[in-house]
């Protein structure tokens, strides 16, 4: 039977459902997923066209490369456990899983593949986690260990709605930059009683990856792009100048791309003109709730003088 779901600015159609993502939504281009064994997928690749793949480690151990083809096709592989292929003209990836019945695959299509294509796509993405608040969605930008997520938990647990978790999609429509919802998926710490009520899908890389939520459906503006960092005195937040250059530390990208810098920082201009940039910081110890509680305060106070540099 085939799926019409959505994620990162994308209709997903298939003949299978990832979890946590909301029905399609009118508007959006379309993305055509098919699972595909091992040896078609290797078929449909045109073959390498660099000489060797980008290469990271996932939470979990596991290797991600990501390589260009001689055709323009994109190769993704995760480890032993699966290999996507996004075809020449962004609109059909195959995903060849070694089990097809496991998780890990789906997370990591989730987490890491479909941002990707959405970037291919054309829209730009942050290395974030989100939730929509009354004012809008608050991406949460940081170092890894920051606490991007277990503040994402938090605030979930206060009741604002996730937006994402690990990416945020962004782009232009006829409202301006908005985002685009990557589902209600968030990985939490074993253990730590976070969100009672998520629906606890697997333990994945020492953490349980979890639906906390209906997830969103429609993109939203951006109210803040908040940067949390983790190390000494008493947490507060800080409004900041809106400088696009604060977020090219959490930018993603392609591998070996060229000439989409301008376009790129353009759109982060644009971002950060119409949102606030915030400063979340303060000792290493203190509780997830007091961050919380410190961003919430700063978002329901009005702008800083600083932010009468806006143009």
């Amino acid at each position: 039977m085939a799926t019409h779901q959505s994620a990162f600015g994308l209709n997903l159609r298939g003949t299978f459902s990832l979890p946590g993502l909301p029905d399609a939504l009118a508007g959006l281009p379309e993305l055509q997923l098919q699972v595909v064994g091992a040896d078609e997928l290797e078929e449909a690749w045109s073959g390498p066209a660099t000489p060797g793949p980008w290469r990271g480690i996932l939470r979990d151990g596991a290797e991600l490369t990501i390589r260009w083809g001689r055709k323009g096709d994109l190769l993704f592989g995760y480890g032993e456990q699966a290999r996507y292929l996004l075809d020449h003209s962004s609109g059909r990836l195959l995903c060849a899983p070694a089990e097809a019945s496991s998780l890990s695959w789906q997370r990591v299509l989730l987490s890491r593949v479909l941002p990707v294509v959405a970037i291919a796509r054309g829209y730009e993405a942050l290395h974030a986690a989100a939730v929509r608040t009354a004012a809008g969605v608050v991406a949460i930008v940081g170092a890894s260990g920051a606490g991007k997520s277990t503040l994402a938990a938090e605030l979930v647990g206060r009741g604002h709605e996730l937006f994402g978790d690990d990416v945020l999609v962004v782009g232009h429509n006829r409202e301006g930059v908005v985002a685009f919802p990557g589902g209600a998926h968030l990985s939490l710490e074993a253990g730590t009683g976070a969100l009672p009520e998520a629906e606890i899908l697997g333990e994945l890389g020492g953490k349980l990856w979890t639906v906390a939520g209906e997830p969103v459906s429609e993109p939203a503006p951006v109210a803040a792009v908040v940067l949390l960092g983790r190390g000494e005195g008493q947490v507060e937040a800080e409004e900041l100048s809106p400088s696009p250059l604060s977020l090219a530390p959490f930018m993603l990208g392609l591998p070996d791309e060229e000439g989409r810098d301008g376009e790129r920082f353009a759109l982060y201009a644009d971002l950060v003109e119409v949102s606030r940039l915030l400063r979340l910081g303060g000792s290493a110890s203190a509780p997830a709730g007091e961050f919380a509680e410190a961003l919430e305060r700063a978002l329901e106070a009005p702008a800083l003088a600083v932010a009468g540099e806006r143009r």
